[in-house]
């Protein structure tokens, strides 16, 4: 099996370095990890050595490069189906994409209110317009039957 290397950047900071490097640690995938500090003055052309789109996270399996924190986690998902990493039911696979593919993209509000820094406790910060609307749970709850 080849190799899998992931390039991320600090993961204090960055959520989407975050999201494939806890999933290859919570699903026991071994990999190596390269760390780049994003907040360099290098840290662009570091990047570029991987990925030609000069972002973080990158996966590299071999010959393949895969970027973009969810495609990496749909590409193992697909290379180790053995680890279920997707629900296997139809409807609670696409609920689960559903929420995934929404934490990613989604809640712009909350994102320019509150960027990620895992170590800081800053209450209230995040309460800017419109977070609340994006938050407010159980804003779905009865779809997953909680």
């Amino acid at each position: 099996m080849d190799t899998l290397t992931l390039v991320i950047g600090n993961k204090n900071y960055s959520s989407w370095s975050l999201r494939p490097w806890l999933l290859l640690r919570q699903a026991e995938i071994p990999f190596s990890e390269i760390k780049i500090p994003l907040y360099t003055a290098t840290a662009k052309q570091e990047i570029l050595q991987y990925s030609a789109n000069g972002k973080v996270p990158i996966l590299k399996n071999g010959d393949i490069t895969v970027w973009e924190s969810l495609a990496i986690c749909e590409y193992l998902a697909e290379k180790f189906p053995d680890r279920h990493l997707w629900p296997d039911a139809p409807a609670a696979r696409a609920l689960a994409r559903s929420i995934s593919m929404e934490m990613h993209a989604g809640f712009p509000n909350l994102r320019h209110h509150m960027s990620m820094n895992c170590r800081k406790f800053l209450p209230g910060k995040g309460r800017g317009p419109g977070v609340h609307e994006e938050t407010a749970w159980p804003r779905c709850c009865h779809e997953l039957h909680l």
